[in-house]
């Protein structure tokens, strides 16, 4: 998995649905302008989007992730190109460009069975017509189970998992309804913190599953992450990261 760091000097609106929107689309046009062929490729996608977006407008900070690398290289050389972010009523100069890959061998090395994920933008699930905003189990590793695959692991059926989901202990939940304006429309989703505990099951699986959280955290969860939807910070992986 990599991560694009952008330390920004930002100019304007702190609107973060609508500016995170424009700036989903801003980030195609960069790639297109690197690379045509893959701006392309991932604007096709009927699948999940290949990248994710998480605006730190007060941190002065976006973050975008990618289990691709080529997808990350042409925004890298993009923004060294060019530091100017325009988007309508937001802008921003690119002040520093800053890169990071995180190896299974890292994720491996930080494991904890036991794990907070905060969900720190608000995150919601989207089936029948409708947006759930609750932190449901199956919801949430459904959407991790999608992550894994586009993270290159093999596909796994929700029924393959959910017997040991089942057995994981639920130490603490705290969340809180939010909705974010996108301009045109409204979506209603959920901040909050969720403590999970993994020890009664067996340690492949635990593996398994905390890769799966690890990739999934970076990536984010549920529905339109890649307009900065769903962002996660899980602990005490990201506690263990050093600049």
């Amino acid at each position: 998995m990599y991560r694009l760091q952008l330390i920004v000097h930002p100019k304007g609106a702190d609107d973060i649905g609508v500016i995170s929107k424009r700036l989903h689309g801003f980030i195609f046009k960069a790639i297109q302008r690197i690379d045509p062929d893959l701006s392309a490729a991932l604007h096709d996608r009927k699948d999940r989007q290949l990248f994710s977006v998480y605006p730190l407008l007060k941190k002065k900070e976006i973050r975008i992730h990618s289990p691709e690398k080529n997808v990350i290289s042409c925004l890298q050389q993009y923004f060294l190109q060019d530091p100017q972010i325009d988007i309508n009523d937001w802008k921003g100069e690119v002040q520093e460009v800053k890169s990071r890959y995180f190896s299974t061998e890292m994720i491996d090395q930080a494991f904890s069975s036991r794990f907070t994920l905060r969900f720190l933008t608000p995150t919601t699930f989207y089936q029948w017509g409708n947006y759930y905003p609750l932190p449901e189990l199956q919801r949430l590793f459904s959407s991790a189970i999608k992550i894994y695959e586009i993270c290159g692991y093999r596909d796994i059926q929700w029924e393959e998992l959910e017997f040991f989901i089942r057995k994981m202990r639920i130490e603490h939940v705290s969340v809180t309804t939010h909705r974010v304006n996108f301009g045109k429309f409204n979506i209603i989703g959920f901040r909050g913190s969720l403590t999970l505990n993994m020890k009664e099951l067996p340690p492949e699986k635990q593996k398994q599953i905390w890769r799966m959280v690890v990739y999934t955290s970076l990536m984010g969860f549920g529905y339109k992450t890649a307009w900065g939807m769903g962002q996660t910070r899980l602990e005490p992986f990201e506690d263990l990261q050093t600049p």
